[in-house]
Order: C-alpha cells, then structure tokens, then sequence
C-alpha cells in the first residue's frame, strides 16, 4: 500500500512537470508598435522610408525572452503592403529592409482604418501575451483630430481618435506612446483614460527624423524589464528629449498619468463654464490672455499650452480679481501639475505644461461638428469656445502695435519709419510700414490679419531718404523680452492690440542693402 502510494505520488509529480514544461511563459512586456508608412514617411528620408528606419532603430536592440517587440510596418513603394514582424536583434541594416522574421504579410491595408489596428492588437496580444503592454503609434498625428494617415489604401485621411478608441476597445496598455505631431492633448488623454494608465506623447510638431530614441530606453527595458510603467514613460520622455539633442531637433514630450484625467476634464469643464458666465466685459482678457500663450512653429495655432492659458487667465487685471475664475484656473493648474509626471523640452524659452487644449479664436478653425464627437465634449468646453470666438468677432482682425520710436543723442527725421519684420534670418523683410512722427516719435501699426503672423517690430531711421540703411542712420527693434538681444519675434494674433512697443535706435557703423535690408 506504501509503495502503490509513492507510485502515485511520482506519477503526479512527472504529470505536473510534463504539464509546467508545456506552459509558455509570459514576457514582462510586449510592445506593439504599428507604424504606418503608407504616406509621405516612407518617401521622404532621401525617397527612402522614415518609417522603416524607426523599426530598424528598435532591431539594434531587438526582442528578448522578457520584452517581446511585435511590429506592423507598412509601405506606400510597395503598394501599401503591410506585415506584421517579431523585431529581433539585426544591425547595419540597409534602407528600405528590415532582417526580422515575417510573421504575416497582410497585403495592402487601410492603416487608417480602426479595424486594421484592433485585428493587428488582437493578433499581437493573443500570440504574445504578457504581464504588461506598451503600444506605439508611429505615424503622422493631428491632436484630437486623430492619427495615422493612409494616402495608398485610405484616401489620405486620419483614423479619427473615436475611431482609434473602438479599436483599443477590449484593450488596457500600461502605456501609449505617439511617435506622431500633436497627440499630446487633453482631449487626446481623455478619449484614451480607459485604455491605458499613462500617455507619452509631444504637444509639437514632430521632426520626419525619428526621435523617439528607443536604442536609449529599450536597452534599458531589456536590462531591467521590471521597471514600472511610471518609470518606463519617464525613460521614454528622457530618451525622446536626449535623441533630439544629438540630432539637433526641437521636440517636447511628455508622459501623463490617464488615471487622473478625469479629474482634469472636470476642472477644465468649470474654468470654461465660469469664463462664459462670469467674464461679463473682459472677453478682451480672455483673448489677451490667448494672445500671450505661447504659440511657435511647432504648434497647431489653434493648440495652446494649458498650464500656461491657466496661468495667464490669473494675470489679467479684472479676470484675477473674479474669484470663481481664478480659482477655476488654479484647480486647473493643480490638476495639470498632478496628471502630468514628466515633461521636457529643448524650445528655450517655451514652457510647456505637458498638454495643449483645442483653443482656436476663429470659425475657420473650430471643426466643431467633429469636435463635440470626441469624448471631451462631456466637459463643455466646446460651448466655451463658440463663446470665445463669438467674442472675436468670429475671424480676422486688425493687429495693433504702437509705441515710441527714440534714437539717444539725435532727433528723428522726416523718414522714420517702423514696421513689421516677418523675415527669421538675418534679412529685414517689412511690412506694415508708418510713419512715425518725427517730433513725439510715436507710431502706430495697423495690419489685417487672418491668421497668426511671427514677427519682430522694428523702426529705421532713413535719414537721407535713399531707402538703404546707410552709415551713420538710425535702426532698431522692440526689445520685447527685454534681455538686450535681437531675438524678440512675437507671434501676433488677428485682433490683437500691443501698446508700448518701444524701440531704441543705435546708429548703423556701415551700410547694408535695401528691401532685404541686413540687420548687421
């Protein structure tokens, strides 16, 4: 009876090990990368594939037995055939090519479409299952407008953020992370809150060049994949801000928390409702307000950061003083500051919070149709927006500057002039030009605009009436940040009025040319 149980007993054991050994085990991360090269990506890195290059970036590092790394690349040379790849380890690849094994070729797909990316999710998750899952979308993007654009197999347009939510619908990430311009929204972190816990993504405009660095962060994934999702978002921020340094790009990015962007959504929702009933008089501010938000090339126009909108709705001298309004915007700040666990950029001088929100000042670029689609329009906000641009006069407007031209040590001639300067070189390219009087020195510049215009403000002094600047004439510029330096283009808004834009001629040492006039 003794042995018949010991029999048993390694019988069992042998069936339990025969059973363990068949297991497969569980990685610690899968990451899903689709990256959609059905557009100008895959054509525009000398007729070679931007695209392509990001999934050659991930094969210097490659898969291993914790961090599996599945990927969906298609190509627009190639008809808009797309296939699904295990990204392994390969290096010195060639353009165009990529050494991993194919797992499935697709033929053409839509890569707009929500269903190519749900089926593409579905067959990464089932095949490689793991305890935690990072998606990179790896494409073109347009903020809450959407992402991934397929000009072979889907007419050009975006997989709208609606659209991309269906397809995430049985999914929950550790972390989304768009290689793509703009993404990094509140609306985008709202429509996204239930599918993943933290959001990497850029407010900016997005290099072709890929920056996403992940030579950097996924070596560091494969060395340590017990890493939290917190910790690995972070990696992500740093290796996207220090792979933009070595290459020499502007970027912005930012890892935000999607637990908390409920509670966001709700601040934001009684900023905007207490803007519309307690403004009263002061529209002006509100609009001064977006006016001095920053705004650069590497924005959407109609996308403003929204810690900074926050802060300075509470530096307006009547809006300041309205406490359900001020308060409303401190909630706002307090609550970007909790949701938003890194941001970095290398745009000296911009600060940026971590996420923009959709603030355009005119109808031309409110989509409000599409805009109340989106999950954000719970919050209200786009009731205050019709407001605001209501209050714009619905479009363009006259922008306004004027101040006091003075030359130290000489009096102004008859031929002073100041104007707009829109050029970002050196070469001086006027328009809006005045008089400025030549007793007071006072100028005012009145120029139609219908969209953001950059610009610096700047006076010359034509002393001889030749229109060259001259030696010994007069020229100079608002110094509108007041460090000393030529380095003050302001983006100006239509509407806007600027006062006391002063500027201080020096006197030229030689001469420069005429209109493309040099400024040193």
């Amino acid at each position: 009876m003794v042995k018949r149980c010991i029999l048993i007993f390694v019988a069992m054991c042998v069936v339990l090990f025969i059973t363990d050994c068949g297991k497969e085990k569980k990685a610690t991360w899968t990451i899903i990368a689709y990256m959609d090269g059905n557009n100008n990506l895959d054509i525009s890195q000398n007729n070679t594939s931007f695209v392509i290059s990001d999934a050659q970036e991930m094969e210097t590092v490659g898969s291993s037995e914790d961090v599996e790394i599945i990927a969906m690349v298609s190509s627009l040379k190639k008809g808009g055939i797309a296939k699904y790849y295990h990204i392994e380890k390969f290096t010195n690849e060639l353009p165009d090519s990529l050494s991993s094994p194919v797992l499935e070729n697709l033929g053409t797909k839509d890569m707009s479409d929500k269903q190519t990316l749900k089926d593409f999710l579905v067959y990464a998750r089932d095949k490689y299952p793991a305890e935690h899952y990072l998606l990179i979308v790896d494409d073109h993007g347009g903020g809450w407008r959407g992402s991934c654009s397929d000009e072979q197999n889907g007419a050009g347009g975006l997989m709208s953020m609606p659209d991309m939510k269906v397809a995430l619908d049985t999914f929950k990430f550790d972390i989304i992370c768009f290689h793509c311009c703009l993404m990094s929204m509140a609306e985008v972190a709202y429509e996204l809150k239930e599918r993943s816990d933290y959001l990497v993504a850029s407010e900016f405009t997005m290099p072709m060049q890929s920056i996403l660095g992940t030579s950097k962060w996924l070596s560091a994934l494969v060395a340590n994949p017990d890493i939290t999702p917190e910790e690995l978002s972070k990696s992500i921020v740093e290796g996207v801000y220090n792979t933009a340094n070595e290459k020499q790009k502007i970027c912005h990015m930012a890892a935000c928390n999607l637990q908390l962007v409920s509670a966001l959504g709700s601040k934001v929702s009684a900023l905007g409702n207490n803007l519309v009933t307690e403004t009263g008089s002061y529209w002006n501010e509100v609009l001064d307000a977006f006016n001095q938000t920053h705004y650069t090339e590497y924005d959407d126009p109609a996308f403003v950061d929204l810690r900074e909108f926050a802060k300075k709705i509470q530096q307006e001298p009547n809006l300041k003083n309205i406490n359900l309004i001020y308060n409303a915007a401190q909630e706002v700040i307090d609550a970007i500051n909790s949701t938003v666990v890194m941001t970095m950029t290398n745009a000296t001088g911009l600060t940026r919070g971590g996420l923009t929100i959709h603030l355009p000042y005119s109808t031309a670029l409110f989509d409000s149709t599409n805009y109340v689609k989106i999950s954000w329009a719970s919050t209200n906000w786009h009731s205050f927006l019709s407001t605001f641009i209501a209050s714009c006069g619905g479009g363009g407007g006259d922008l306004t500057v004027s101040g006091v031209v003075n030359w130290p040590g000489h009096s102004l001639s008859n031929y002073c002039i100041a104007f707009l300067d829109t050029s970002h070189t050196n070469t001086i390219w006027p328009v809006g030009i005045v008089s400025v009087n030549p007793s007071t020195g006072a100028y005012t510049i009145s120029y139609p605009l219908s969209a953001p215009l950059e610009a610096y403000v700047e006076a010359f002094d034509d002393v001889n009436n030749n229109g060259y600047i001259d030696t010994g004439e007069g020229l100079g510029y608002w110094d509108a940040n007041g460090n000393g330096n030529w380095d003050d283009m302001v983006t100006f808004q239509p509407g806007q009025t600027v006062n006391n834009a002063n500027i201080t001629l020096f006197t030229v040492s030689k001469r420069q040319g005429t209109a493309g006039w040099q400024r040193n």
